[in-house]
């Protein structure tokens, strides 16, 4: 009986309810939206006290409201994105190494006297600059002059005139590209 009593008293609410919502809303497509929507609050009514005299034994109010939340701690969430952001970090800094070695070298050969170069960059970590360049220069083995003979690049005697001009100019362009100064620029020649 008393069961019967609380699906009546349901009912009775929901439809004092649905009576409320059916005088508000205007003639309009809505209606059979709120219609169905009511229709499912009847079924709920009916069965919800129906079920919890069935499965008595059983809990069936269970809202995500009603159950526990387990506290964890953020500082391990924290630590793992900063690895996770460290390690998108290094392979982003690692290919823009890779990019800027290879466009030294592209422009670098387009030098008179160079042959073939091998660079080595360095990044600043914290601020993502360039902030040094190795250059491993290997001279042109051989240059022709005008008259049809061969001239020798010896690049292996100090103070060689065309490796100091071949060195300005590197160094010259590391400025002017990438504004580097002095320590920053190192230039070697391959043999010598």
């Amino acid at each position: 009986m008393e069961l019967l009593i609380g699906i009546a008293k349901n009912l009775l609410l929901i439809v004092v309810i649905a009576t409320i919502m059916e005088i508000l809303l205007p003639d309009s497509s809505m209606r059979p939206f709120v219609r169905f929507t009511i229709g499912l609050f009847v079924i709920l009514a009916i069965l919800n006290p129906v079920l919890k005299t069935i499965y008595s034994s059983r809990d069936l109010d269970s809202g995500a409201w009603d159950l526990p939340w387990k506290y964890q701690d953020t500082q391990d969430y924290e630590q793992a994105g900063l690895k996770i952001n460290q390690e998108i970090q290094q392979a982003g800094s690692e290919v823009m190494k890779q990019k800027i070695e290879r466009q030294i070298t592209s422009l670098a050969v387009l030098v008179p006297g160079v042959g073939d170069l091998e660079t080595e960059v360095s990044l600043d970590p914290e601020r993502g600059q360039l902030s040094e360049v190795v250059m491993v220069v290997v001279p042109a083995s051989a240059t022709s002059s005008g008259d049809g003979s061969i001239e020798t690049f010896s690049y292996r005697e100090p103070g060689n005139p065309e490796l100091e001009t071949i060195r300005e100019k590197l160094a010259s362009m590391m400025r002017n590209l990438y504004g580097l100064e002095g320590k920053q620029v190192v230039i070697k020649f391959k043999g010598g």
